[in-house]
């Protein structure tokens, strides 16, 4: 395994991403559709969706939201979002994670590893994305608006989990009482009752 010797200093971008282009419809159990807007965390592209019905022809479109991708490899990690699923585990905790690039990320939390840098406060972090999010606290930038309410969010998986006060979602499913919760930290407190170490469950 390749150890990084040097820090990385974080360099923003020379111009300041899209966020308000193009809306989509968010299907709700209730079939209220309620538009948001967003950037993509993962491939970042701004989607807009069809109506997610049989007769859609959009390539790469989620069922359950409406948004589409541009590959079939990150539909399948978006639909990790709804499922719970998460297939990575760390063999030194058992934190499982939806994504490799998380589970890489989180054994530095083992190893002490923080190779990137904000250049603003010096603080260190694990992951570049990080140091993005971070950086929002020093300009105040919020991107991630819920279309809903109006609530903005300097990260788009805050907005993601926000967003469940709305449409009811329930992805994280306890496998002893199949009590649902919208949130995998609910989750896991959840499993105290249970007397269960709630990570070993919920794959």
């Amino acid at each position: 395994q390749q150890q990084l010797s040097s820090s990385v200093d974080y360099s923003p971008p020379k111009s300041p991403p899209e966020y308000e282009q193009g809306d989509f419809q968010l299907k709700m159990k209730s079939e209220k559709a309620l538009g948001i807007n967003f950037e993509d965390e993962e491939d970042g592209s701004v989607s807009d969706a069809g109506s997610g019905q049989p007769g859609d022809n959009k390539p790469n479109l989620c069922r359950l939201c409406g948004k589409t991708y541009a590959r079939p490899s990150t539909l399948k990690t978006h639909l990790r979002t709804h499922s719970g699923e998460r297939p990575y585990r760390c063999s030194d905790c058992s934190k499982s994670f939806s994504q490799a690039a998380n589970l890489a990320a989180h054994i530095r939390t083992h190893t002490g590893q923080k190779p990137f840098r904000c250049p603003i406060c010096d603080r260190r972090f694990s992951q570049s994305s990080s140091v993005t999010t971070h950086m929002r606290t020093h300009s105040g930038e919020r991107p991630y608006r819920c279309r809903a309410c109006k609530k903005a969010f300097s990260d788009s998986s805050t907005l993601t989990k926000h967003l469940r006060i709305h449409s009811g979602e329930k992805p994280y499913q306890c496998k002893l009482c199949l009590l649902r919760f919208s949130q995998s930290g609910n989750l896991n407190r959840h499993m105290r009752v249970h007397g269960t170490n709630g990570q070993a469950l919920m794959t």
